[in-house]
């Protein structure tokens, strides 16, 4: 093919592939948004129950966490909870593991300057692939 049709293909795939993730991420939105409705709702409902039952305390608590979910950017979102996983500190290895001198046990010693060699097949196995009589 030419340079010219190759470019306007590229050229064409990118849109498409920009039309395409635009119509997710806006379907996908719009989900998230009526999951949140519905949530808030039966969360209101649950307070209001509470509420008639006596329990203040725990319809304020309700509504409290009714209003945390009301968000309107999702990579605003996404950017608090990276941030929050990254302001803790990973896991520590069990100290079982660990041998004397800080090494872990159990694993091979990448330190050898030794590679094993691979075997060389000297022989031809032409009776791999067996030839049909009268065939040749």
């Amino acid at each position: 093919m030419s340079k010219v049709v190759l470019a306007f293909l590229d050229r064409l795939a990118e849109r498409f592939a920009a039309l395409m993730a635009g119509l997710v991420s806006s379907r996908v939105e719009g989900l998230h948004a009526a999951a949140q409705a519905e949530q808030q709702s039966e969360l209101e409902e649950l307070a209001r129950h509470y509420e008639a039952d006596g329990k203040p305390a725990i319809a304020q608590t309700l509504r409290q966490r009714a209003a945390r979910l009301t968000s309107v950017n999702l990579a605003s979102e996404a950017v608090e909870l990276m941030q929050q996983l990254a302001a803790h500190d990973p896991p520590a290895l069990p100290t079982g593991s660990v041998g004397a001198h800080g090494e872990l046990r159990g694993l091979p010693n990448f330190e050898s300057s030794k590679v094993p060699k691979k075997r060389r097949s000297t022989e031809t196995n032409d009776s791999a692939f067996p030839t049909l009589e009268g065939q040749s």
